[in-house]
C-alpha cells in the first residue's frame, strides 16, 4: 500500500494494537479514504477540491491499492461529489479491499515497505507535525487524518483532540500549496463523521 496510508494505519493501529481499531471501524475507514485521496493528489491522479473530487489521467498508477481506489471512484455512485462524500460512501470499502481479513477481531496491521511499527511511525509524525517539510508530508498527513477520525490519543496522550487538530492542520497549512490536499481531505473526513453523527443523533 502507498505510503500516506501505510502510515495512516500504523499510527492507528497503535490505539490497540490492531488496525483498525476495535469499535472505531466506522472512523478508522474514513480515515484511510482520506489517506488515499491524499495519496491520489501526490500521485497527479486527484484534484481535490472542498466541492469535488476530480479523476486525473487513465490507466494504471503503479500501486494496486490506489488503482483500486481509482476504480471504485469511478465506477461508484454519481451522487457522491465532496471529499466527505467520498469518505462517507467508501470507508468500509476502504478496509474490506484494502485490508482484507482486518475487520475484528483483527489482526496487526502489515509494516510492508515503510519498515517501521506503529510505535515508530508514532513517533515520525509527532516529529512531522512539530516541524513541517515537504519531505515529510505524508506524516503531516497521518496526523491530521488521526485528529480528524478521533484516534489521536496515542500521539497526542496530553492533547485534547482539537488542539492536536488545530496542530496539525497548521502544519499542514506551512507547507504551502502541497499541504492544500491534506487539508482538504481531513477536513473531509471530520465533516463526514460529525453529519453522521447528527444524522444518528436526529433520526429523519
Amino acid at each position: 500500500m502507498t505510503a500516506t496510508p501505510r502510515l495512516y494505519t500504523l499510527c492507528a493501529a497503535a490505539v490497540d494494537g490492531h488496525f483498525p481499531p476495535a469499535r472505531r471501524e466506522i472512523e478508522a475507514g474514513r480515515g484511510l479514504v482520506g489517506a488515499l485521496l491524499v495519496q491520489g493528489a501526490l500521485a497527479g491522479r486527484l484534484e481535490l477540491r472542498p466541492d469535488r473530487v476530480r479523476l486525473l489521467g487513465r490507466g494504471g498508477s503503479g500501486d494496486p491499492a490506489l488503482d483500486a481506489f481509482l476504480d471504485r471512484l469511478r465506477s461508484s455512485s454519481p451522487g457522491c461529489r465532496t471529499p466527505a462524500d467520498w469518505a462517507r460512501a467508501l470507508g468500509l470499502w476502504a478496509l474490506a479491499a484494502l485490508l482484507p481479513g482486518s475487520r475484528p477481531p483483527g489482526r496487526p496491521v502489515p509494516h510492508g515497505h515503510l519498515r517501521m511499527r506503529p510505535g515508530e511511525a508514532l513517533r515520525t509524525v509527532r516529529t512531522a507535525v512539530e516541524e513541517p517539510d515537504p519531505d515529510v508530508l505524508t506524516a503531516v498527513a497521518a496526523g491530521a487524518l488521526l485528529t480528524a477520525t478521533g484516534l489521536h490519543g496515542p500521539a497526542w496522550p496530553d492533547l485534547p483532540r482539537a488542539e492536536a487538530a488545530r496542530r496539525s492542520l497548521r502544519s499542514a497549512a506551512a507547507l504551502g500549496p502541497a499541504g492544500v490536499p491534506v487539508t482538504l481531505a481531513a477536513t473531509a473526513v471530520s465533516d463526514s463523521l460529525r453529519s453522521s453523527a447528527t444524522a444518528l443523533a436526529f433520526p429523519g
